[in-house]
């Protein structure tokens, strides 16, 4: 590889009429987009940060040397959890499949993929797993995106351990978590804070491809996140 690597981010997608600006006629027309802290979190540790679009297929993860799977909606129960009201999410018609395509891509080449807090429950969907529908009490909301609301602790001998240590302070912007574990994934990181009456699991590890997932939100803390180092250092080899 000659230069820094390429990572790709994927988004959300919005109409124009979402968008504050947007002229009236463009009001129907679509618009792929991501918060730009990932982007900057990518660039703080080495890497080139590009949008992965809607409209992009599995063949374009061969094209670059790490993924991201960024925040957002969340994902489709009817997928992992047909038995729960849908009406407790909200989600973004057509992400889920991409997101899986691209996953599917990531693993097929050997891409290494991070997932943040939707990317964390895709990744486990995509894997077999399942969901906690509604877990409002531990999400924090109404504060500051980097309020930092409960520890998340680690198992020692864990790659989030070597990143993190044994425990951190992290935000908590989720309303939604693992239940149950996806196949060929790990439980490395947990929380049982605020009125969470069992442990919410806030970090997996993948046991047979590149893979790490945080249900937290490492690119709005301050400071350049170590997780995206990982991203990167994995991405060059």
């Amino acid at each position: 590889m000659n230069g820094p690597p390429l990572i790709g981010i994927t988004g959300r997608r919005k109409k124009g009429a979402d968008v504050d600006g947007i002229l009236s006629v463009q009001g129907e027309l679509d618009i792929d987009l991501y918060f730009t802290n990932y982007g900057r979190q990518v660039s703080l540790a080495g890497g080139i940060p590009v949008l992965i679009p809607r409209d992009s297929k599995a063949e374009i993860v061969s094209k670059l040397d790490g993924v991201l799977l960024s925040g957002g909606a969340d994902v489709d129960p009817t997928i992992h959890s047909p038995e729960e009201d849908p009406s407790l999410s909200k989600f973004e018609p057509g992400r889920d499949e991409h997101e899986f395509e691209i996953l599917n891509g990531a693993i097929e080449n050997d891409v290494p993929v991070l997932g943040i807090c939707r990317g964390i429950q895709v990744i486990n969907v995509h894997a077999g797993g399942t969901l906690f529908q509604d877990i409002p009490d531990h999400a924090n909301i109404n504060k500051p995106c980097d309020d930092k609301h409960h520890k998340v602790h680690f198992e020692s001998g864990s790659q989030l351990s070597e990143i993190y240590g044994s425990e951190i302070e992290v935000n908590s912007l989720h309303h939604q978590a693992i239940k149950k574990i996806g196949e060929n994934l790990k439980v490395v990181g947990w929380s049982s804070e605020g009125n969470a009456t069992e442990e919410i699991i806030e970090a997996v590890e993948s046991t047979r491809s590149r893979m790490l997932a945080v249900q937290w939100h490492p690119e709005l803390l301050p400071g350049a996140d170590p997780i995206f180092r990982w991203l990167i250092n994995e991405a060059t080899q």
